[in-house]
């Protein structure tokens, strides 16, 4: 017979409080996944490993005195995946994780499913993703980017994906986002709140912030390159400001500036008078923060509203940007449809330098 000592079995009872304090998720600090579903089939399955932060036998990885007190005992239980449970047991890579350090990784996660799971339904948001090529790469926005820049609230379980990169030309785009927002968003009986994460072209932003405009509530996310996340930032950052002609006179064409990522080239550019919304710095680096864009959003207002006083309801509005997509999605959302006159979009066509007329973001309404 084999003196080989067998690990003691868990008691039910104790696993099945494991997996509610652990919500079913793997507890090794930034993994998080989900330990009942096989990732490729989407089968129920039973994925999950019990790890001891001390080892239940004085030898084995950080065992000491207590281990055998220790072995049942939930407080020194993980739930985690195959991966993490080997890797903190390795005797390669067991120092780098000592017991209070795994301590701490099993308090932060259980404490963070006992705050989300105890939110009432008001913190479920509906995830809004749209993404185009950008210089022929596709663009990933990751679900777990998501969930952190969204907290405390969370992600709602069937995301809206406006998936551009295989479109040929704007007015596919343009029909694609309003199939897509009339079937998901429109017919919506429950009044729900929305999450954007936006990686498109900015006429595809701006048009699908015209398309929802404020028929619902929705917030838009920046990525940000530098820690590779969509973390709003806190803190006090730079302003916009209006710009106008030293000298209005009657025109019925005017251009309209929106420069937050950088200066736009009034060589390139229609030959009318410029107004501008523009960031006191302008830069890739500008826009941190959310009061940043409600500053634009009551800027951009107050500009059209200005330029529609000044040059008439027939005006035509030439509208060129240079601004991250929080910003692209709000001029759209911005647009009053009943009220403002027509405002044309310019951009950059490929293999030209300057400006060009890209599509009628808004027609005026009435005559």
């Amino acid at each position: 017979m084999s003196d080989v000592k067998k690990r003691p079995a868990i008691p039910k009872s104790v696993e099945r409080e494991l997996w509610v304090k652990s919500g079913g998720r793997c507890e090794f600090r930034g993994c998080n996944k989900y330990l009942y579903k096989d990732g490729v089939t989407k089968q129920p399955r039973n994925l999950a490993n019990i790890a001891h932060i001390v080892s239940w036998i004085p030898t084995g990885p950080r065992g000491n005195q207590d281990s055998e007190k220790l072995a049942k005992d939930i407080s020194n239980l993980m739930l985690t995946c195959s991966e993490h449970n080997n890797l903190i047991d390795d005797a390669q890579y067991v120092e780098q994780y000592p017991i209070e350090l795994l301590q701490q990784f099993k308090r932060e996660h259980e404490e963070r499913i006992f705050r989300v799971t105890g939110m009432g339904q008001d913190y479920g948001v509906r995830i809004i993703k749209m993404y185009s090529k950008i210089q022929n790469q596709v663009p990933n926005i990751s679900d777990k980017g998501v969930s952190e820049a969204i907290m405390p609230y969370y992600p709602l379980e069937t995301d809206i994906n406006i998936d551009l990169t295989q479109v040929e030309n704007v007015d596919t785009a343009k029909k694609q986002i309003e199939r897509t927002i009339d079937l998901h968003v429109s017919s919506n009986e429950k009044e729900e709140s929305y999450c954007l994460f936006i990686m498109a072209k900015i006429s595809y932003t701006c048009y699908l912030g015209y398309v929802l405009g404020n028929k619902v509530k929705s917030e838009t996310f920046q990525f940000f390159r530098d820690k590779q996340d969509w973390k709003w930032r806190e803190g006090q950052f730079g302003h916009f400001v209006i710009v106008k002609p030293s000298e209005i006179s009657m025109q019925l064409h005017v251009n309209l500036l929106v420069e937050a990522s950088g200066k736009i080239d009034q060589n390139l550019i229609p030959k009318n008078l410029n107004y501008s919304v523009q960031a006191d710095n302008p830069g890739f680096l500008f826009l941190q923060s959310r009061e940043q864009v409600v500053e634009f959003q009551i800027k951009f207002r107050e500009l059209l509203d200005e330029i529609r006083e000044e040059h008439g309801e027939n005006v035509v509005i030439h509208l060129i940007v240079a601004a991250p997509n929080p910003i692209t999605f709000e001029i759209g959302k911005s647009i009053m449809k009943n009220i403002d006159p027509t405002i044309l979009l310019y951009d950059k066509v490929e293999d030209t330098m300057e400006y060009k007329a890209i599509m009628y973001l808004h027609e005026r309404i009435r005559e």
